[in-house]
């Protein structure tokens, strides 16, 4: 704990330099909140990170993007497939709320693969690109403990997935029994772990608590921005 304490405080004033570039500042800042164990305190801390992560998307001399300007001809699709990405990442880094480009459009395309973190206990995730925090979302986890605890990776992707329920009956996407939400982020199957994942749910009141048969819960309108940010092979950690 007092190893933790002096990593937090240590980050913590150096995010907090005048002279700290925004990027500096959020990877400070980034081990700083994750380093903290009171609950209170990192509320606080991802408040301040979140707000140096918009700073950073939008500065121009970022390492973590690269700026592209639309040339006649582009398309969305073959500027993400250039840059071995996804559209709707490039989307959500553009800030874009339409497919349609015009010339001379700047682009946040990111430079790194993103990497998601869970912490079970705080019942959070993290996106976390180039060590410097890009979103934070609460979710709820398995029921005693039943979520997995390691490293995986992100499977396939689905929109409006349908559910395959461990009695063996199917649910549709829509109908009564599906309660998978919006999305469904596979965890890729292990020997050990298989059929887990990220999703959505039809039961936004049990974020924050263990309600899942193992699953990441999270709320629909939380897990379609996820699953913008983070392509397939993404890395998963999963921490008590």
């Amino acid at each position: 704990r007092q190893a933790l304490a002096d990593v937090a405080q240590r980050s913590l004033a150096a995010a907090r330099q005048p002279q700290a570039k925004p990027e500096q500042a959020l990877r400070a800042i980034t081990r700083a909140y994750v380093a903290t164990i009171d609950a209170r305190s990192r509320r606080d801390l991802r408040q301040e990170a979140l707000a140096l992560s918009k700073r950073a998307i939008a500065n121009k001399n970022s390492k973590l993007f690269k700026q592209y300007s639309v040339k006649r001809g582009d398309a969305l699709s073959r500027i993400a497939r250039r840059f071995k990405t996804d559209y709707r990442t490039i989307k959500r880094y553009s800030g874009m709320k339409r497919d349609m480009l015009q010339i001379g459009q700047r682009l946040q395309i990111p430079t790194r693969h993103p990497e998601i973190v869970i912490f079970k206990g705080d019942f959070e995730l993290l996106v976390i690109l180039d060590g410097c925090l890009i979103r934070a979302f609460d979710v709820a986890t398995g029921k005693d403990g039943k979520t997995p605890e390691g490293r995986f990776e992100i499977g396939t992707k689905t929109v409006n997935p349908t559910w395959y329920s461990p009695n063996g009956k199917v649910y549709k996407y829509g109908s009564e029994g599906n309660i998978l939400g919006t999305r469904w982020l596979a965890f890729k199957n292990t020997d050990q772990h298989q059929g887990f994942g990220i999703h959505g749910t039809k039961f936004p009141e049990s974020i924050g608590t263990q309600a899942s048969m193992g699953c990441i819960r999270m709320r629909n309108a939380e897990v379609e921005v996820l699953y913008d940010y983070v392509p397939s092979k993404t890395k998963i950690r999963v921490l008590k």
